[in-house]
């Protein structure tokens, strides 16, 4: 029986992890999507492409920080009550939450850094042309 919860909780998690990493990707890549007219005016008056990509990967990456600190701050307090469920390991097991936020820092890059590569394609002449 604990197998299956191990596997149900594991396969859980999981999935919570790649709906937020949708989530943080689908965010600047929206940001990336309406803001490609103002990308491309700054590119063509002179903005570096890599200045542009940290300007908009910068708000993702800000938003998602701030959410992994509120949720080690809110798994701390619910650590507590946790107490008599966690068998074998301690309440703050140092290596298990280096684990966690690694893994979370990594998605968070991952997610944010991937849709501001798309700013490199954006051509300010076309840019400039529509609308």
């Amino acid at each position: 029986m604990q197998r299956i919860e191990v596997a149900l909780l594991s396969t859980m998690a999981g999935l919570a992890l790649l709906l937020s990493a949708i989530g943080i990707f689908s965010l600047v890549a929206n940001m990336v999507a309406q803001r490609t007219r103002e990308i491309g005016i700054r590119i063509a008056l002179g903005s570096s492409i890599r200045r542009a990509m940290l300007n908009v990967g910068s708000s993702g990456l800000l938003a998602s920080s701030i959410g992994l600190l509120l949720g080690l701050a809110l798994s701390a307090l619910a650590l507590r009550t946790m107490r008599s469920v966690l068998y074998g390991i301690g309440v703050y097991d140092p290596a298990t939450l280096t684990a966690v936020i690694l893994t979370l820092a990594i998605i968070i890059l991952l997610a944010a850094t991937l849709p501001t590569l798309r700013i490199a394609t954006i051509d300010p002449a076309k840019t400039l042309r529509e609308d």
